[in-house]
């Protein structure tokens, strides 16, 4: 006991002594022996020595060797100087109280300077995972969402041939959002409100673009982080900053359509094609019909061009034209096609829960089911409406009428399939506000609604 009591005190001593030599009076070879040497002498369950340490360190002198290259002598390269000023940030950062202190989050900016796509070291990685601590708070989080450390981070996810550290990178940034979307719907912070709308330009604009014009598994990165963090932005941020960059709309929308485009029109696992309806129906949520079904518009002149050109080459220009005309249209039919599917499904347990008297628990498929199907729906309600609101037959269009007699027919069979659900489940309910609570029930009874009053597009 008398031996650990005594090396307990030899560490205390040591690390008063290193703590002496990291004052601002100290030269800049001492600070440098100083920081050296103490996070060997830390241990990571004596919290106490811990945040004795955090009392006494020199953060500008951290904050010197994060940004600025230094020569302490020709022994000493930067990069050793910047690996000192990470590990001595790593302590700390894996304590809340410590993490979430003006000191740690003041260093943000510092340290995202510091990360590089295909580092040698393992100096990235620990930065992103000390970020990751750092931007919990209100404070971290404002640091955070600057543009310039973003595009830091950025710029290894796009960057990186090294796939922990890309996975390290979209987990950072989607729990950045996540983590600040979650207090603005709790309280209003006008500084965090700020700095989410900001931020938003440099997100979509980066991951717009990826989306679009990488052909490799970046794609679907920016598809993992677009359709994360956009759905639970509060609407009001979104308002204004659709206000903010409305000259630039227009070019992120047609990335971000040409991006789905490519991605729906492919073989996809269900997790993939999920992300990229979510992502669709939120951006309709946001920005309106338009965007995404205007292109229809364009269908009866691109049929009549491609009669006309007589090709099988899926890469004619003319036939590449068709495809993108009537992207929209397969859309719907995809959409309308897994809606189904799913409420066959949904419909098949309902019936045998009533005949068994019992409920049938699948905890992943039914959270996939009260995610999906009113998100599926919503892709279908816009579309009614855009068909509803274009296409009147006494009234000329773009629009190529055998695609909308197909469309309709999809429509109807899934309507009937919707229809037949929703009259089991209200007629074998006790009472009908049981179903008040029921999100698929109300999916269901909205869909319904809408395809009763918008059949205004229908071709006798």
């Amino acid at each position: 006991m008398e031996n650990v009591t005594s090396s307990t005190r030899d560490r205390s001593a040591e690390i008063d002594r290193c703590l002496s030599m990291i004052v601002p009076s100290a030269s800049d070879e001492s600070k440098f022996v100083g920081m050296l040497i103490l996070p060997k002498l830390l241990e990571q369950d004596n919290i106490a020595n811990i945040e004795r340490v955090f009392k006494g360190m020199n953060f500008k002198f951290i904050e010197r060797l994060l940004r600025t290259n230094h020569e302490i002598d020709a022994e000493v390269p930067d990069p050793m100087l910047k690996e000192i000023a990470v590990n001595i940030l790593g302590c700390f950062a894996h304590y809340e109280n410590l993490a979430s202190e003006p000191a740690m989050v003041e260093r943000i900016p510092g340290l995202s300077r510091l990360l590089t796509a295909n580092d040698e070291t393992d100096k990235t990685r620990e930065v992103l995972n000390i970020l990751m601590c750092i931007a919990v708070k209100k404070e971290g989080l404002v640091k955070m969402l600057d543009p310039d450390v973003l595009k830091n981070i950025f710029s290894v996810l796009l960057e990186t041939d090294k796939e922990e550290d890309r996975t390290l990178c979209t987990q950072l940034i989607t729990t950045v959002y996540a983590r600040s979307c979650q207090l603005l719907h709790e309280n209003k912070i006008p500084s965090l409100s700020s700095s989410l709308k900001y931020s938003l330009s440099t997100l979509i604009s980066i991951l717009s673009n990826t989306l679009n014009n990488d052909q490799k598994m970046l794609k679907f990165e920016a598809l993992n982080i677009l359709s994360s963090v956009l759905p639970d932005v509060p609407a009001e941020i979104i308002k204004q900053f659709k206000v903010d960059s409305e000259k630039k709309l227009d070019q992120w929308l047609d990335n971000l359509l040409g991006g789905l485009r490519q991605i729906l029109s492919s073989k996809l696992h269900d997790s993939q094609r999920d992300r990229a309806i979510l992502l669709t129906a939120c951006l309709l949520r946001y920005f309106g019909n338009d965007w995404l079904f205007k292109s229809l518009q364009d269908t009866k002149s691109t049929k009549r061009k491609k009669e006309k050109a007589s090709s099988d080459n899926a890469n004619h220009p003319t036939n590449q034209l068709f495809a993108i005309a009537n992207f929209p249209a397969l859309l719907i039919h995809l959409v309308a096609i897994e809606a189904k599917i799913m409420i066959d499904d949904i419909n098949d347990r309902v019936i045998r829960e009533h005949n068994e008297d019992k409920k049938i628990i699948n905890v992943a498929k039914n959270l996939r089911q009260e995610t999906m199907v009113p998100v599926y729906f919503e892709i279908l309600e816009a579309a009614m409406e855009y068909l509803a609101t274009n296409y009147t037959q006494d009234k000329e269009s773009g629009m190529d009428p055998e695609m909308l007699l197909k469309i309709r027919t999809t429509l109807s069979d899934m309507m009937d399939v919707v229809m037949e659900l929703l009259k089991f489940m209200q007629g074998t309910t006790d009472k009908p506000e049981d179903l008040d609570d029921d999100m698929i029930a109300q999916a269901c009874i909205r869909i319904v609604s809408i395809w009763m009053a918008e059949e205004g597009f229908e071709i006798q």
